[in-house]
């Protein structure tokens, strides 16, 4: 298993990990990215500059994936045409500082992924370091928040139901991505008290 983050000599945050862990960050991640994007890149100029100024007709729409309806909850439940307002002036900037905060994540493990390549070859290291600094450990607690809803509101993760994730069967599919899910948690945990800690 990877080691906790914990602030390291220079006023960084650092953890290690396997390379295995470093493909399924890198994993997870790219699909939040892809996931959060704004889907109207192909959108004409016109539309584009209407909608970022909340007037195309689309830049209201209420999410129908689950997902992105968790990442992107309404404002206002039980007033859908102020839910639909404040989606219209707000959630392209949401997307934007979400895509924003995975592509750090991202651009963070590619260091790793260069020393992934030559642990693969040579075998030289079983874990590979990450160094953050304060804006970088900042977008990873964000992005992994993001990652947890996700898949959390994909496997229909409830409150008290750990009970139910540990009597599925060893061989069920769900059950290895509620161990994922289970361990995007305690990486959390490690970087939220080295965070605090530092505020200390």
């Amino acid at each position: 298993m990877s080691t906790a983050f914990r602030r390291a000599r220079g006023g960084v945050v650092a953890a290690s990990f396997h390379v295995v862990e470093v493909e399924l960050l890198r994993s997870l991640v790219g699909q939040l990215l892809e996931l959060v994007r704004d889907e109207r890149a192909d959108t004409k100029a016109g539309d584009v500059w209407a909608a970022e100024l909340g007037l195309g007709d689309d830049a209201q729409s209420r999410p129908t994936d689950p997902v992105l309806l968790r990442l992107f909850p309404d404002a206002y439940r039980e007033d859908d045409e102020a839910a639909s307002d404040f989606r219209r002036f707000t959630e392209r900037g949401l997307r934007d500082r979400k895509a924003a905060s995975a592509a750090t994540v991202l651009a963070s493990l590619a260091t790793a992924d260069g020393a992934a390549a030559s642990a693969r070859s040579a075998k030289s290291r079983e874990k590979l370091r990450i160094e953050l600094d304060t804006d970088q450990a900042e977008a990873w607690l964000r992005t992994l928040t993001d990652l947890r809803l996700a898949l959390g509101t994909r496997l229909g993760v409830a409150e008290d139901d750990e009970d139910d994730w540990l009597a599925l069967d060893e061989n069920d599919p769900r059950r290895h991505v509620h161990d994922v899910y289970d361990w995007l948690g305690w990486v959390q945990e490690t970087l939220v008290r080295t965070l605090s800690a530092a505020m200390e």
